[in-house]
């Protein structure tokens, strides 16, 4: 891997950029395949098209969606604290975290370092919301939301161009959805409905003024 492709014999056969895969995880996924291919007799020529279209499945640090300048992030099949901090360190910008959901018995202190370098603020629901704020206590500022709409609303008000809003839950679901997918789908139609700022003030300007 170097400067942003994946190298052999000294020539860039892929690059990531133009690939709809994110993280270290999928680059070494890319890899692999690659090597594969090469085994079974393919050529970089051949296996390249295919991977540049590859569409990541879902709930998998999945793009949703740029409002503002703020990129949405669905990976609602992080479970688990491994997954959580693989999505962190996938991020190459500043993260407004929604973390949180069914108490399974263990603490978020693991993820407290890395939190501390790559979170700028974290948004909690579920059972585990006060539990990961007692983990993360000075390392990032927490807040307690009542829903995952809340939270997306909190998220969308708070973040900044230039960064991004990651559902990574680190934990399973069923305190409050059916499933993570369900989990998965409902923040993704929640970061749909966001309105963009321009949308915000055309419907302001649309009001009708009052009568001096």
């Amino acid at each position: 891997l170097s400067d942003g492709a994946i190298v052999y014999q000294n020539q860039a056969v892929l690059r990531l950029s133009d690939t709809k895969l994110r993280g270290l995880h999928n680059i070494e996924n890319l890899m692999a395949t690659l090597a594969a291919g090469m085994a079974h007799g393919l050529s970089f020529s051949h296996m390249a098209p295919a991977l540049r279209n590859y569409e990541p499945r879902p709930h998998r640090c999945e793009f949703v969606r740029e409002v503002d300048g703020v990129d949405y992030v669905n990976d609602s099949k992080a479970t688990n604290l491994d997954a959580v901090e693989k999505a962190l360190r996938t991020q190459t910008k500043s993260v407004v975290l929604i973390a949180g959901g069914k108490d399974k018995g263990f603490t978020f202190d693991p993820l407290r370092s890395l939190v501390k370098e790559k979170v700028q603020s974290a948004i909690l629901i579920g059972e585990m919301a006060g539990s990961i704020r007692r983990s993360w206590n000075g390392a990032v500022k927490c807040e307690i939301a009542n829903s995952l709409a809340d939270a997306v609303e909190r998220a969308h008000a708070s973040a900044r161009p230039g960064e991004v809003v990651l559902f990574s839950p680190g934990t399973s679901s069923f305190d409050m959805f059916k499933s993570y997918a369900d989990r998965g789908d409902q923040f993704r139609a929640l970061v749909q409905a966001l309105p963009a700022a321009a949308s915000r003030s055309d419907a302001g300007a649309a009001l009708p003024q009052k009568a001096k």
